[in-house]
């Protein structure tokens, strides 16, 4: 059975067969459309509308200001706006339990992390890794939520990576010309590479807008950089490389032309990825700033446009204080080694004693180390 709003406000009721149809009033004797019941949800919406078109040919010209007899109904925009607010939380709703409980399901960290309760409180804490993906606000890296397979962060970013495993490779020479090197972009989130010890390869074209921006302090010095490498030999172009650009770890600094374009590359080697670890690779295309008289090089002038604004890792400043004091870096110096480890995770210091070390910001706990510079520790 049926039951709806005639025209007149009288209650009429009509079988389920009528749906559709139209039925006589029997309180003021005209006809009154039934209801379908086999309208669609948003039905609704439409229901009451024809196009001008429609109404045309149902009354000529003056048909759309005729009121079509036993058919008009009451138009409530407020039901309308109801309805469309409803389905309108109904996704949102859809959406937020998506994002929170669905999406993250397929990242296998989380997915390890949520169903470890099912072991004992006792016995799962004691059985952590110490060295585990830091949570929000703790030390590490602090812009990435998956902190294991391979890292690498070039500054500035966007530089390409290539990467194969160490045993595939020669001792020397470049390995992006192999068949089995893989690619990614660097400052992304790290590449899930499967355990093992690798050789990465870090490249910027010479002439990206990165490294020739008029408007960097060295600008005038890479300009006569790219000059003396572009005719040399590949021994002198290594030369020139190696002393233009600071330490970071790698091996070597190549100069590698192709048919179309020059790229600038470092080359890291014995890059151990573990199982459940993160080997982090971090590059500098910085170049050697030294102050007038002197060898040492300086890292002050390089936090403004060349390095990130923002901090990328956390850490106990207190404590990497008195690593800094502990290996000679003076107090006035440490401000600006701490602003660049926050920025960069890495810091090569030239110290009173012309020993270079590298200093290191562990992306997973941020830890500190440092490390007497060698050309083949990444």
């Amino acid at each position: 059975m049926i039951e709806f709003k005639a025209e007149c406000g009288h209650t009429v009721r009509a079988k389920d067969e009528d749906a559709g149809g139209v039925v006589r009033c029997s309180y003021c004797g005209r006809n009154a459309d039934v209801p379908d019941t086999n309208d669609s949800d948003l039905s609704f919406l439409f229901r009451d509308v024809e196009t001008p078109a429609e109404e045309t040919k149902k009354g000529g010209f003056f048909g759309s200001f005729r009121r079509k007899s036993g058919k008009r109904r009451d138009f409530n925009p407020f039901a309308i706006i109801f309805r469309l607010c409803y389905i309108a939380a109904v996704l949102v709703v859809i959406i937020v339990v998506a994002r929170k409980v669905v999406i993250p399901l397929f990242d296998e960290d989380v997915r390890k992390d949520r169903f470890a309760g099912n072991t004992p409180g006792a016995v799962q804490a004691s059985n952590r890794d110490a060295n585990r993906a830091p949570a929000r606000g703790r030390y590490g890296l602090v812009t990435s939520k998956v902190l294991r397979g391979l890292m690498v962060a070039s500054t500035p970013p966007g530089a390409q990576v290539f990467y194969i495993e160490e045993s595939k490779v020669p001792e020397n020479g470049r390995v992006r010309p192999i068949a089995q090197c893989a690619e990614f972009r660097a400052n992304g989130a790290p590449s899930r590479v499967p355990e093992g010890v690798y050789v990465v390869e870090v490249a910027f074209p010479w002439n990206h807008p990165k490294l020739t921006d008029p408007a960097l302090s060295h600008y005038d010095k890479y300009v006569a950089f790219r000059r003396a490498i572009e005719n040399a030999s590949d021994a002198r172009r290594h030369e020139l490389a190696t002393s233009f650009f600071l330490p970071d770890g790698a091996v070597g600094v190549y100069v590698d032309e192709t048919v179309d374009q020059i790229y600038i590359v470092k080359q890291y080697r014995s890059v151990n990825v573990g199982k459940d670890s993160l080997a982090a690779v971090r590059s500098l295309f910085l170049p050697r700033l030294t102050a007038a008289g002197s060898d040492s090089f300086l890292l002050e002038p390089l936090l403004h446009g060349y390095t990130p604004r923002e901090k990328m890792y956390r850490f106990d400043e207190q404590h990497v204080r008195g690593e800094l004091t502990f290996y000679g870096v003076p107090s006035s110096d440490q401000r600006f080694v701490i602003d660049f480890l926050a920025r960069v995770g890495i810091a090569p210091y030239m110290t009173a004693d012309q020993n270079t070390r590298l200093f290191k910001i562990d992306p997973r706990t941020g830890n500190v180390t440092a490390r007497l510079f060698r050309a083949d520790s990444p």
